[in-house]
């Protein structure tokens, strides 16, 4: 029989197991990472003519009013020097004061371009990894590293940042944001440093696209939770507890938020929930508590424009690589978690359509694709697609969304798909004929390393070998398609060592040109021209830009002595030729005949001889 003792035990024993049962049911298993974001401004006087309206301070006033609550930040500038303009700590309204005050302070009247300087000041206190911090670093400057007047410490400097900063932010589990705001920029430094931290690079064209590439960026450093805005129009459901719209202007139109119960509110006149940032080129609305329902926006439509919200219920996505090359498929991942867990009950997901929309920049080609459940059962509530190889060339943006009856979510990524050399193909003067550029992107590939096979393809899939006689980059190829008319296919094999050492190797795609079939014409090339004095000769030679025609305009009785003559000296060429065959096979012909007939008189000679061999044995 089971004692009294024993039973106390077993009562003990499963108030102890419901008690973890309930804790590790109120809390997830992994804590959701909190987002550390640090921002590096370059204040370098060249800014004056990158940036003439200091346009730096309202792209960070959106960042300021982007990062969400409870994540950490810090702000620092660079020049020569290295200061921390916003301190950094955690985000509250109270930080976000100090950063509007921060933002004001940037200028551009500092000297030299301190990157190696600034990334080791703004870096401080990662020193150990965290699994549970997302690190990000955005870093934006419009030029090189830059220190000193003596070329060789700025080159010093340079290689530190290459070789001893890189590695250590890749070890330290740091993303770095880099964004290029000229054209004097080092942007293979700036992009060598993101790819290698896995972050992302941006080229502004000018100081009006910040706004819009710090948006960019902070999307990727916090992947934020996104409504669907369709045509100005989103759903808010019971579970989001906040709000913010971005919403972009390009004129002086107001904007106005609208609210389900048709509610309206502006800059000037809104509810008490709302808060209203008016900054050049932009509104920042955020709406705590939103009334669910449907919301519409009267405003100028723009792909950039934004529903980011707080909520419990989540599309989460596996992060897409910012760089891959075009033979690579991009894969998506996906779930919907709530409370931080991943919900894999059938009778709530399959009221859930997920899509994905994916958007070339180049080409605005749009591709809907369904995402379809994980065969694997531990893979319960994953949905997986592919958009498969080969990429073009370019910007790849993917959106994928999660609609249901009662909430929408999505998420948004861009992938710069390029190959590790640039390829560039332009016409010349001639018909038919292009001049053919690869260059070794050296963020990727180190340019003495590189090797190449150029392969021409005519209409009738006959192969043409182009001739490469040095390794490493080829500013100028020359390529005819002159033998046929139509489409040409050109086709590059690459092979390279990449920045790490690894050997790599690729097929690029067919780079098509039109080809123009060019007839051979007899052109005298040089033709004496007596000018003044007898002694005196020149030569007219026909100009490399000339057409056939152009250089055939001669007088009629030059041409035709020129055509008796050609003609004259072809007739007597041919009858030496002739004479030269006749003799050479009578002359064959009779030593052959030799032969035979010294072969006969051996044969004879030999029977001769077996002959009386025999007589004498007998």
């Amino acid at each position: 029989m089971t004692s009294f003792c024993e039973i106390i035990q077993m009562i003990r024993s499963a108030f102890l197991l419901h008690g973890l049962l309930w804790f590790l049911l109120a809390f997830p298993l992994h804590a959701a990472q909190v987002d550390d974001i640090r921002i590096l401004i370059d204040v370098s006087g060249s800014m004056q003519k990158t940036d003439p309206d200091n346009l730096r301070v309202p792209a960070l006033r959106l960042i300021n009013g982007l990062i969400p609550t409870g994540s950490k930040a810090g702000v620092w500038t660079f020049g020569r020097y290295v200061n921390m303009e916003v301190k950094w700590g955690t985000v509250n309204a109270r930080w976000r004061k100090q950063a509007d005050a921060g933002a004001k302070k940037i200028h551009s009247r500092g000297q030299f371009t301190n990157i190696e300087g600034a990334l080791k000041r703004a870096t401080k206190g990662w020193e150990k990894s965290d699994p549970n911090t997302s690190r990000n670093l955005v870093l934006l400057t419009d030029g090189k590293v830059d220190i000193s007047k003596n070329a060789a410490k700025n080159a010093l400097s340079r290689s530190n940042v290459l070789y001893k900063s890189i590695p250590d932010l890749v070890k330290r589990g740091i993303k770095v944001h880099t964004i290029a705001l000229s054209d004097q920029t080092d942007e293979a430094l700036l992009k060598r440093i993101a790819l290698k931290t896995s972050g992302s690079f941006e080229v502004a064209e000018s100081a009006d696209d910040l706004q819009r590439i710090f948006l960019h960026m902070f999307e990727r450093a916090t992947k934020p939770d996104t409504v669907p805005l369709k045509d100005n129009s989103f759903i808010i459901d019971k579970s989001i507890s906040e709000m913010t719209l971005l919403v972009f202007r390009k004129n002086r139109r107001e904007t106005q938020l609208i609210q389900p119960d048709k509610g309206k509110n502006s800059e000037p006149s809104h509810a008490k929930n709302v808060n209203w940032r008016f900054e050049r080129g932009y509104d920042l609305i955020t709406v705590v508590k939103p009334q669910p329902g449907k919301w519409s926006l009267d405003a100028e439509l723009d792909d950039d424009n934004r529903v980011m919200i707080v909520t419990k219920l989540k599309l989460v996505v596996d992060d897409l690589p910012a760089y891959i090359t075009p033979d690579t498929p991009i894969n998506v991942k996906l779930e919907v978690h709530s409370d931080n867990k991943r919900i894999s009950k059938k009778s709530f997901l399959k009221f859930v359509d997920f899509s994905l929309r994916h958007t070339v920049s180049e080409q605005k080609d749009e591709l809907a694709l369904k995402l379809k459940k994980s065969r694997k059962v531990k893979d319960k509530g994953i949905y997986l697609s592919a958009i498969p190889a080969p990429l073009t060339e370019g910007k790849h943006e993917i959106l994928v969304t999660a609609d249901a009856r009662t909430f929408s979510r999505s998420k948004k990524f861009s992938v710069e798909v390029q190959w590790p050399v640039q390829v560039e193909i332009s016409k010349t003067a001639k018909p038919g004929s292009y001049k053919l550029s690869i260059l070794a992107r050296e963020e990727y590939i180190k340019a003495d390393t590189l090797q190449l096979e150029v392969t021409l393809k005519n209409p009738d899939n006959s192969l043409h070998k182009i001739d490469i006689k040095t390794q490493g980059n080829q500013p100028e190829l020359l390529i005819q398609a002159t033998q046929h008319d139509g489409l040409h296919l050109i086709q590059i094999k690459m092979k390279a060592e990449t920045v790490g050492g690894k050997s790599i190797e690729h097929m690029l795609g067919d780079y098509s040109v039109l080809g123009v079939k060019v007839e051979k014409k007899l052109i005298n090339e040089e033709k004496p021209v007596k000018t003044g004095a007898a002694s005196e000769v020149k030569y007219a030679v026909p100009d490399k830009e000339s057409s056939p025609a152009e250089v055939a305009e001669e007088p009629v009785e030059d041409s035709e002595a020129d055509w008796i003559t050609a003609a004259i000296y072809l007739a007597v060429a041919n009858v030496i030729i002739i004479l030269i065959v006749v003799g050479t096979v009578i002359f064959i012909r009779k030593r052959k005949k030799g032969e035979d007939e010294l072969q006969l008189f051996d044969e004879e000679l030999d029977k001769e001889s077996d002959e009386e061999e025999v007589i004498i044995d007998d």
